[in-house]
């Protein structure tokens, strides 16, 4: 199912083990993060928030911080995910 659909009728995607999974990785660093670029007024905002001057922010499967490594589905969020992101940022503040 396209992700676009999951989304809209709320399904949550599932993965398949890697033993499973149809799509091999190549050996040439496809694991690598992938670097997402935000809007500068954004990142300042998140950096201001996290008092963190060298903010990543890389693509993954859901919304995560992990000290200055921003972990996020794409460069574009919804008004739900904004919401998230900003409940993950107010946590890691007061923690």
């Amino acid at each position: 199912m396209h992700p676009i659909h999951a989304q809209l009728l709320g399904l949550t995607p599932l993965k398949l083990k890697a033993r499973y999974d149809t799509q091999v990785a190549s050996e040439d660093g496809s694991n690598a993060p992938i670097h997402l670029q935000l809007p500068a007024q954004l990142t300042a905002d998140i950096s201001l928030a996290l008092n963190c001057t060298d903010l990543v922010v890389v693509s993954g499967d859901s919304i995560a911080l992990n000290g200055s490594t921003l972990m996020l589905p794409s460069d574009t969020l919804n008004a739900q995910q904004k919401q998230h992101l900003w409940q993950v940022i107010s946590h890691a503040i007061s923690a």
